[in-house]
């Protein structure tokens, strides 16, 4: 499998569930930390609050910091699941049961911080590792045949397919999760309490701000990893290794936050970017970089991980040397979301050092981003360019590519393509299916060449439904295939019934473009082709279809050929209309569609149709004319070499049952005109 490149991250379907997800459920965000803001500053300041205010707040804010892991969590593995073609009802119930797993288990942890931190990281690495299992297993297993079950409930068939996967993944998940706190209670803790405290502050910069660029909060996978050790090292100055980090290094929250909203909103001049500025800057005040890390992203952003690394690590060393050399010391504790330069009054009795050193730092953070942030806008520049550039050629309106909006549209799309295939669904629910068969007359002989099989539906009332009506929003929601083997099942059903009838013809059936790019569907499709169902049958194939991966089309088709099958492009002049596809997926025949017949009343539209037929004849194709409805057509088409014809003059398509008898009589009316 092939690995994504740092390039392909920012832009990856990880990185884009992760922002989706956040930005989501930024109201929540906001109000958890807004309780506990208030929480803390009512404490701080000594708040009389009335009605014991505060014992509430405290109780709501506990449960805000449970509810903000589930509810990320949730949202992450709904996203995921769509990004990864997962179903997300099955992978939202396992990842759910998998953090109230988490939550009983978390009592290993000694303190509440602790115990927030594991639940917190189940929220991120949870739905991650159960979509990914989930998808594993799924491909692993045999697959299973669910048609009978689709034609009852779409929603039973899905359940039964991912019982095994969702036992299998919940199971040993949930094994792990009760091994590992056991396991994880600060494995670290001892070695780096062990460092000497530049190398273990060094390591610590290094590890968190790296995690939270890959989308993991890094203070909280450190701290239980270590066991809240960097509180416990002492640096001198009446402070210790984790304070020195969220009092000084941190200007903004992780990576120097507040330098790179700075930065951005000097050099970034996208639109959507800077509206999520307005959103961050706020918040990087008070030291919270999430709305910046996930909102821009920042998370996955190749051209800012060496900054989003360096800039903090050279603010904890000026800040390590300033507390060595008593150039400044804190008096009282750190309170982390106390903003930056505001907290030197609350941290220091002498605050200005405080000040002055808070500045240098914030200064060199600034002064590493720049060239970074630099260069990320430059490459911007160029999608200002092609904006304005279409708005001054007056070529259309702004060619601004807005993500926010573009996701917006798509998942539009989805729902409005879901709705469509529940509708269609309904349908296939209320009727039945059934083929029904079209003639190909040979323009020579006058005689039956072959079938083209039909899919209808036919509702309770009588109403008979032609496959446009309801198979292309079955198509898009993924159960083409399974169609394609509905009619590959009953043509060797029908043809079962036409032998004992004494009647023999071969049969064209039309196949969906999943079942020729997908390899399963390819596979399974193969395999039921392999035995009698699969003797005399062509296929018919869009243009569309040969065009969408030609490589894999050509060995697919060239499998089909190897086991005796014909391949037919259909509808030719309606699509692609690309003669080097046919030569590369060496197909047999062509079928050209109705609309070049009826444009070939007018010279130059008869024309095109002789010089069509001319050029595909000397290129070895043999060719059906489609749509053939009178006399007069059927004469054109003959007198431009077409070999067979199909369409309403020879006959319509005709009930399985009805067609031994009604070719016969077809075959004697072609007689009695003079074509037999």
């Amino acid at each position: 499998m092939k690995l994504p490149t740092l390039a392909a991250l920012s832009h990856g379907r990880l990185v884009m569930a992760l922002r989706e997800s956040f930005l989501a459920l930024l109201p929540l965000f906001i109000l958890m930390h807004a309780v506990g803001l208030l929480v803390d500053l009512a404490a701080l300041a000594q708040w009389q609050l009335p009605w014991d205010s505060l014992s509430l707040l405290r109780s709501v804010r506990v449960f805000l910091m449970y509810c903000w892991p589930l509810a990320i969590g949730l949202a992450l593995t709904i996203h995921l699941a769509r990004a990864y073609e997962v179903d997300s009802v099955v992978a939202a119930i396992l990842v759910l049961g998998l953090l109230l797993v988490a939550v009983q288990t978390n009592g290993e942890f000694e303190s509440i911080k602790l115990r927030v931190a594991w639940v917190s990281m189940g929220a991120i690495l949870l739905p991650l590792v159960g979509v990914w299992m989930l998808r594993l297993c799924l491909a692993l297993m045999p697959r299973l045949d669910t048609r009978a079950l689709s034609m009852i409930s779409p929603a039973l068939a899905r359940t039964v397919v991912h019982i095994i996967p969702f036992a299998l993944s919940f199971i040993s998940l949930s094994v792990a999760l009760t091994v590992l706190p056991s396991e994880l209670k600060a494995p670290l803790g001892p070695w780096v309490r062990s460092l000497p405290e530049g190398v273990a502050l060094v390591l610590s910069v290094v590890v968190v701000n790296v995690l939270w660029w890959t989308g993991i909060h890094g203070a909280i996978a450190w701290d239980l990893l270590t066991g809240n050790a960097l509180w416990e090292i002492q640096i001198g100055g009446g402070a210790t290794l984790a304070e020195l980090m969220y009092g000084l290094v941190y200007a903004g929250g992780s990576g120097c936050a507040l330098a790179l909203a700075l930065c951005l909103w000097w050099y970034v001049k996208d639109d959507r970017d800077r509206r999520v500025l307005r959103w961050a800057l706020p918040f990087s005040v008070v030291n919270i970089s999430e709305p910046l890390l996930f909102g821009l992203p920042v998370v996955g952003q190749r051209r800012l991980l060496i900054p989003f690394v360096v800039a903090p690590l050279a603010g904890a060393a000026v800040a390590l040397l300033a507390f060595q050399w008593g150039w400044v010391r804190f008096d009282r504790g750190v309170y982390w979301m106390m903003p930056f330069g505001v907290n030197a009054w609350s941290l220091s009795s002498d605050p200005w050092p405080l000040v002055g050193m808070q500045l240098l730092i914030l200064m060199t953070a600034i002064a590493v981003y720049r060239p970074f942030v630099r260069q990320m806008a430059v490459a911007q520049s160029m999608t200002e360019f092609s904006r304005h550039l279409a708005e001054q050629l007056g070529v259309g309106p702004s060619q601004e590519l807005d993500a926010e909006r573009r996701y917006a549209q798509s998942l539009a799309a989805l729902q409005a393509s879901h709705s469509e295939a529940q509708e269609a669904m309904k349908l296939v629910e209320r009727g039945s299916l059934h083929l029904y068969y079209q003639p190909k007359l040979s323009a020579q002989t006058g005689r039956i060449t072959g079938l083209e099989a039909l899919l209808r539906l036919e509702l309770p009332d009588g109403t008979v439904m032609g496959p446009g009506q309801f198979l292309p929003a079955l198509e898009r929601a993924g159960y083409g295939d399974m169609f394609d083997s509905w009619v590959i099942k009953q043509v060797a059903l029908d043809r079962a019934q036409w032998r004992d009838q004494h009647f023999e013809c071969s049969v064209a059936i039309n196949l969906t473009a999943a079942s020729l790019a997908d390899d399963r569907a390819f596979a399974s499709m193969m395999q039921q082709l392999s035995g009698p169902e699969g003797d005399g049958l062509e296929v018919e194939l869009l243009e569309s279809s040969l065009a969408s991966d030609p490589a894999k089309v050509k060995a697919h088709l060239a499998a089909l050929r190897s086991r005796g099958g014909k391949v037919l492009v259909d509808d030719f002049g309606t699509g692609y209309a690309n003669l080097a596809v046919f030569h590369s997926a060496d197909v047999d025949a062509v079928k050209i569609d109705r609309s070049l017949l009826v444009g070939a009343v007018q010279p130059r539209g008869a024309q095109l149709y002789r010089e069509i037929c001319s050029t595909l004849l000397r290129l070895g194709y043999r060719l059906v004319a489609e749509g053939v409805e009178t006399v007069a057509e059927m004469r054109f088409v003959c007198s431009c070499g077409v070999q067979d014809a199909q369409g309403f003059w020879i006959s319509r398509p005709i009930p399985a049952d009805e067609v031994p008898g009604s070719i016969a009589g077809i075959e004697a009316r072609m007689g009695a005109q003079g074509l037999a």
